[in-house]
């Protein structure tokens, strides 16, 4: 395979998301790791450099779609991929969802293929195209490097509980059920199973975690919760690999990138169901529904924890190992760029 020069892009603030964000650590190692000259940038002027570069891949169908027209105007081949939570109507107010759409359409002409991360995208990239055959669109999930991940033994684990979100806006936190979360926690602390469990929340922090602290005060449970801030990759896995559930109680949730590496370490996942979280956590997990009550079923939500049938995250580990870690995304991308 004759090796290409790639320029990365993704419109990120600062070039040291691509070695903290998971998504585009693993994809750029994937790149190097097939031999390609990997370039970072966050400039779309950089594309004008037509001599530097190969080959763009391109992260997130808004942004991406100027650096897709400047590549194809120096014969480029283009590459794009990422979430495409937008695309989603129900959680999408109209003019985000015409303007996604708008995007995603220009952004499809100018490429050379859409590395499509979920078949929840997937589908709804369909819709706004009346189910016609596109076929410039391929199914390549996200990946998580699961031996980071594994868990033998567990009873190491203890009771608590974990959830990973970008808190640097209150409408994240609540698209990840983060809030929810918290009530629902309250409520299962009440129960002996859970009195001595705390509930540990990961991600970088901003007016979502200012919203989600208040939150705790009200419900008077601030000493039970854990905000770590932003932590490496190795803490986070240290926290998921100690802790024996986790929420997702997203109102979509395009991926789930974060509930399958909780998967991975073998806690009990409970989530929603929504979004591509239906397609990952299959019946691995606990799916709970937001419509409902929680106060009312929360003897029905624990009676499903304490007699969650712990083989089911043995037969979870197949589930992983056949669909979501890295040699799979590698073999994508090696099938696409040669």
């Amino acid at each position: 395979m004759i090796k290409k020069r790639i320029l990365f892009y993704s419109s990120v603030n600062s070039l040291e998301l691509f070695k903290v964000q998971r998504f585009y650590s693993i994809d750029i190692q994937l790149l190097e790791r097939l031999g390609h000259n990997v370039a970072l940038t966050n400039k779309i002027c950089d594309f004008l450099l037509f001599w530097k570069y190969d080959i763009s891949f391109l992260y997130f169908y808004k942004w991406s779609l100027f650096p897709a027209i400047l590549s194809k105007l120096f014969f480029k081949k283009v590459y794009l991929t990422g979430g495409i939570d937008e695309l989603n109507e129900v959680t999408t107010s109209k003019r985000e969802y015409l303007i996604q759409v708008l995007f995603f359409k220009l952004c499809y002409l100018f490429s050379d293929t859409c590395l499509i991360v979920s078949k929840s995208d997937f589908k709804n990239i369909k819709k706004i195209y009346n189910g016609k055959y596109l076929q410039k669109l391929y199914l390549s999930f996200h990946t998580i490097n699961y031996e980071s991940f594994h868990v033998e033994d567990l009873l190491l684990k203890n009771k608590n509980f974990t959830t990973v979100g970008w808190m640097e806006s209150v409408s994240n936190v609540k698209r990840k059920g983060i809030d929810k979360s918290l009530i629902l926690f309250e409520k299962l602390i009440k129960n002996p199973e859970f009195s001595d469990s705390k509930f540990y929340i990961i991600g970088k922090e901003g007016e979502g975690a200012l919203y989600l602290k208040k939150l705790c005060r009200s419900l008077n449970i601030s000493n039970k919760v854990v905000f770590t801030g932003f932590i490496d990759e190795n803490q986070k896995s240290s926290i998921l690999k100690s802790s024996k559930y986790y929420f997702q109680l997203s109102t979509f949730e395009g991926f789930g990138i974060a509930a399958i590496e909780a998967l991975a370490a073998k806690n009990i996942v409970i989530h929603s169901g929504n979004g591509g979280l239906s397609e990952t956590m299959i019946n691995f997990g606990i799916k709970i529904n937001l419509n409902g009550n929680l106060e009312k079923n929360i003897d029905n939500i624990v009676n499903l924890i304490v007699n969650y049938r712990s083989d089911l995250l043995f037969k979870a580990h197949y589930h992983i190992i056949d669909n979501y870690t890295n040699e799979a995304r590698e073999n994508d991308f090696l099938k696409i760029i040669q």
